[in-house]
């Protein structure tokens, strides 16, 4: 059975403070990518740096809900996209790793979209998961929820914009449990998102709980209205998440549009291709 893993690599702000010989070989991984991101995106390489077409906003949030603060990261398509209030919006978790990444995304493909990147990494053993046995502190992801329900979402949509039925939800590892959790905390016609993107999620750390979130949604709902992409890394968390896909779709859920797909690579390797195409299953309007 594949060791559960929650290993990222280190936030921007935070790389170079460590000998090298601390980073895992995922962390490299993550490394290299943020560092091919930054060079598409005109941080880096040789040559002109490409323009790029959307605008960036930089803010800082204080939940009342649990007394934390969160910095946000924001991309912003350009004009020609059309009203803010019409343009989905990806809030993503652990938003110093992965914000660059998924702007790079959707300037690569031209996708029409908001980013929100949520930061504060070291709250993430708290705030997106349950106790478990891989991480320690955590049991905050409840409020976490409230936090993004009441006061994240209402703020981002007062300020930038956004279509309140084209939000999405992503998160990969601790983040891809939360994912997960958010989706069957609620009920149809309840859910605050329209699309669950959980990458390489560490359900294996929280077993019984995860499950346990499925089984108590599908004991009293028999249709799931949402779209959930479910990655999984054939050297990560492959086994566990495998299961819970199969879980999930022996439910057959009434209205679930729903892909899993396993991918080549460790745990953090598989990014960006699981979320290039994590984002483009969200933001299609088909199976």
């Amino acid at each position: 059975m594949t060791p559960a893993t929650d290993r990222l690599p280190l936030p921007l702000h935070a790389r170079g403070r460590l000998p090298l010989r601390w980073l895992t070989s995922d962390a490299w991984l993550g490394l290299l990518v943020c560092l091919l991101v930054l060079s598409g995106c005109g941080g880096g390489g040789s040559g002109e740096a490409v323009p790029m077409e959307g605008s960036r906003d930089v803010q800082t949030i204080a939940s009342r809900v649990n007394g934390s603060s969160y910095p946000l990261n924001v991309y912003l398509p350009p004009a020609s996209a059309g009203p803010r209030s019409a343009l989905p919006v990806i809030y993503a978790l652990d938003g110093e790793w992965w914000f660059e990444v998924l702007v790079n995304i959707a300037e690569t493909t031209h996708a029409r979209v908001i980013i929100v990147g949520i930061g504060n990494p070291a709250l993430r053993g708290r705030d997106y998961v349950p106790g478990n046995f891989c991480t320690v502190g955590g049991g905050g992801h409840v409020a976490y929820l409230n936090f993004i329900g009441s006061e994240l979402i209402p703020y981002i949509e007062r300020t930038y914009g956004g279509d309140p039925a084209r939000r999405v939800l992503l998160g990969h590892s601790h983040g891809g449990s939360f994912v997960l959790y958010a989706m069957f905390a609620q009920a149809p016609g309840q859910h605050l998102f329209s699309a669950y993107l959980a990458s390489d999620a560490s359900v294996s750390c929280m077993t019984d709980t995860a499950y346990g979130w499925e089984r108590s949604y599908a004991a009293s709902y028999s249709e799931l209205p949402v779209r959930l992409h479910l990655s999984y890394a054939t050297g990560g968390n492959y086994e566990a998440n495998l299961r819970y896909s199969q879980a999930i779709e022996q439910r057959r859920y009434a209205r679930l549009a729903f892909r899993a797909q396993a991918y080549d690579g460790g745990h953090t390797g598989i990014i960006p291709r699981a979320f290039a195409d994590a984002v483009a299953f969200a933001l299609a309007t088909g199976p």
